[in-house]
């Protein structure tokens, strides 16, 4: 006769070490409880670095980069938990990326990053066919990923592996990591 073992949520520290030791680990499943804890420190972390080190770019952004990469692995790894791929990240990076690299390009960013942007202009960024394309594949995309990431995991192995959530006992004696 098989037990399903639901372990209890892990705590904010357990989930620090759990998604820095796993930096670039993209394969895998992670707990709700590890995604949320390590992004409440993800948040926390980027204010504090942004206001104290605004002055030190290059600082400020090997940090954001290294938590960037531990938020992404961390929330590809919550995807595989409730059985969705981490093809989703991939998508909203690329969408995000190539919406940067256009703002940039046509000086929209610019225009409408100074203190009191036109008003034409930001109308005429906000009915752009790619930008209106790219916002609205962006809003869906992260939509989903928020939906998947809350979605709780079966007991149950998938494709990614074993449940960090339940531990199935058949009997036979399994250590707790």
């Amino acid at each position: 006769m098989e037990d399903i073992v639901k372990l209890p949520k892990m705590s904010f520290d357990q989930s620090v070490k759990t998604v820095l030791s796993k930096l670039t680990d993209f394969k895998g499943r992670a707990r709700r409880s590890e995604l949320w804890w390590f992004w409440l420190l993800y948040a926390v972390v980027s204010m504090v670095v942004n206001m104290s080190l605004s002055g030190t770019q290059i600082v400020s952004s090997i940090v954001s980069l290294l938590l960037l990469l531990s938020v992404f692995s961390v929330t590809v790894r919550r995807l595989h938990d409730s059985g969705h791929g981490g093809w989703w990240v991939a998508a909203s990076i690329i969408i995000n990326i190539f919406y940067n690299i256009y703002m940039s390009a046509t000086g929209y960013l610019d225009a409408l990053s100074t203190i009191n942007p036109d008003p034409d202009l930001a109308i005429k960024v906000m009915s752009d066919p790619i930008v209106i394309t790219s916002i609205l594949l962006l809003c869906v995309l992260n939509i989903c990923i928020l939906v998947f990431c809350l979605m709780d995991s079966k007991p149950e192995e998938n494709k990614y592996g074993p449940s960090p959530k339940y531990i199935v006992n058949n009997g036979d004696f399994q250590e707790i990591k």
